[in-house]
């Protein structure tokens, strides 16, 4: 989402100054060590000390206790990959990771995550649905365990390729579509796409997604709008060639707690657990930078508007009270426009309301599996 990597880029930039700053103190230590400023470099030795410390073990526990909530019998997510994988190869040269879990041959969930994520952000979902469902999760290409494609096409429609390719491979028993942010957005071009697919489909869930590009729908969508060509693209591109700077740097940031705070204020809405921000800023962490940047530039172009009124399968939309990157009204327009859709708010919670209400979620689903014969 445009927002969020402008978030986590300021998080990025922030760490670049504190290495800047400490690497300056360093050089003042090592100017002034043998001279009459010896008491001078002794702070500016105390102070780099200090600073790289902090930078790479520094703030992130404080954040995580500071602005988590603690919530007794949770469930701490872990990073967890299935031990069942394959692989389907692309001619566009992506190779994509699919993960098995539950059982075969019961009706299937198709997991697709949102962006600078990966499939183990379902941490809470496969806990929840494996013992009565085949769980199929795919990382999106570059993302995961995903290799990119040749040809740097990260636009939706390709997604929704690889969704198709991903069915056509597995070959899911009345197969649930869930999609989370990206995701949802993949599914909504699956359906555009690949609409005489759909009779095969037994169910859309879109969570926090939206049906048109993502700066129109967010917090602050006129100032987002107003910069996309003039900042927001010239900063995807800047991102896609300095990529190793801005992966070194977002791995600072997370060390450093930046990218937990960043992660707090844009995703969450202040009732996740510590774990739970420490685990969504990690899944950011390990998304290459020009693999997001490409992404973003993708979902600009991105509207599903006008297959909206045409799906005729049951759909489920969760929206959350406080979402930043994706307002409650997208989901309110979608409902409004899919015939027989039912839309659940969730509150508090935020983009990652799939963890942070977990629970809810997850009941709320297997209820609309059971009741609507999706």
């Amino acid at each position: 989402m445009p927002l969020l990597l402008l978030g986590l880029l300021a998080a990025d930039l922030l760490s670049l100054v504190f290495l800047g700053v400490d690497i300056f103190l360093w050089r003042e230590w090592y100017l002034n060590r043998d001279t009459l400023d010896d008491e001078y470099a002794r702070k500016c030795l105390i102070g780099a000390v200090a600073l790289l410390i902090y930078i790479f073990l520094g703030g992130k526990s404080i954040i995580k206790a500071l602005f988590s909530k603690k919530r007794q019998n949770e469930d701490d997510p872990r990073p967890e990959k299935s031990r069942e994988q394959e692989e389907l190869r692309r001619a566009d040269g992506s190779l994509i990771n699919i993960e098995h879990y539950g059982i075969k041959g019961r009706q299937a969930i198709v997991f697709v995550h949102g962006w600078n994520s990966n499939s183990m952000q379902w941490y809470y979902q496969k806990k929840y649905f494996e013992k009565d469902y085949h769980l199929i999760l795919i990382d999106l290409p570059g993302l995961g365990k995903s290799r990119r494609p040749d040809n740097k096409d990260f636009s939706l429609e390709n997604f929704a390729s690889v969704l198709n390719d991903v069915l056509e491979k597995t070959k899911p028993v009345n197969p649930v579509l869930w999609g989370h942010s990206i995701g949802g957005m993949t599914i909504l071009t699956f359906c555009k796409v690949f609409r005489q697919k759909l009779n095969g489909i037994k169910g859309l869930v879109l969570q926090h997604t939206t049906y048109t590009n993502p700066t129109k729908t967010a917090i602050l969508s006129g100032l987002l709008a107003a910069i996309q060509n003039p900042v927001l693209k010239p900063i995807c591109w800047l991102m896609i060639v300095f990529s190793p700077l801005v992966w070194l740097s977002r791995w600072m940031s997370y060390a450093n707690g930046n990218m937990l705070l960043m992660t707090r204020f844009l995703t969450f809405a202040g009732t996740q657990s510590p774990s739970q921000l420490d685990f969504a800023s990690l899944l950011s962490a390990m998304a290459p930078p020009a693999v997001t940047a490409r992404g973003v530039l993708g979902m600009f172009n991105y509207d599903a508007t006008p297959v909206l009124s045409e799906i005729n399968i049951p759909v489920m939309i969760f929206a959350a009270s406080s979402d930043r990157l994706t307002k409650a009204e997208a989901s309110e327009q979608m409902n409004g426009r899919i015939p027989g859709s039912e839309l659940i708010i969730l509150k508090p919670a935020g983009h990652m309301g799939l963890m942070e209400r977990h629970e809810e979620v997850n009941n709320g689903v297997a209820e609309f599996i059971r009741s609507r014969g999706a």
